[in-house]
C-alpha cells in the first residue's frame, strides 16, 4: 500500500523511502543485544539490592533463629550488605553498558547519515 507520502506501509512494518538516510539506517542488531543486556543487568542488580533489603528487614525484626551457617546476626547482616552492594554495583555497570551502547548507536547512526546516496 502506498501512502501520500511515498512511503511503502506493510503491515506494521513501514519502509522508508529510498534516498532518506534520516531514519533509513535503523537500529543494528548488534544494539539491540547491547540494549537487551543492559536491561538485563539493571533488572538482576535491581532484584538483587531489593532482596538483600528484604533480607536486613527482617533480620530488624529479631524473631528468627540465624538460618544454618550462620552463628550471629551480625554474618548474616554481613552477608545481605554484600549481596545489596553487589546488586547496586550490577545497576552501575547495566546504565553504563546502556549509555555505551547509546554512545554507539548515535556514532553508527551519524556515519550512516554522513556517507553519499547513490
Amino acid at each position: 500500500m502506498h501512502t501520500p507520502l511515498e512511503i511503502t506501509a506493510q503491515g506494521g512494518h513501514v519502509i522508508p523511502p529510498r534516498g532518506d538516510h534520516s531514519t533509513g539506517a535503523g537500529v543494528h542488531s548488534a544494539d539491540r543485544l547491547w540494549d537487551a543486556l543492559s536491561t538485563l543487568l539493571i533488572l538482576a542488580g535491581t532484584t538483587l539490592f531489593l532482596l538483600a533489603r528484604n533480607g536486613l528487614a527482617s533480620i530488624s525484626d529479631g524473631r528468627h533463629q540465624p538460618p544454618a551457617g550462620f552463628s550471629t546476626w551480625v554474618q548474616r547482616a554481613d552477608y545481605f550488605s554484600a549481596q545489596s552492594s553487589l546488586g547496586l554495583g550490577m545497576i552501575g555497570v547495566g546504565v553504563a553498558v546502556g549509555i555505551w551502547s547509546a554512545i554507539r548507536h548515535a556514532m553508527r547512526r551519524r556515519g550512516n547519515r554522513q556517507t553519499p546516496a547513490a
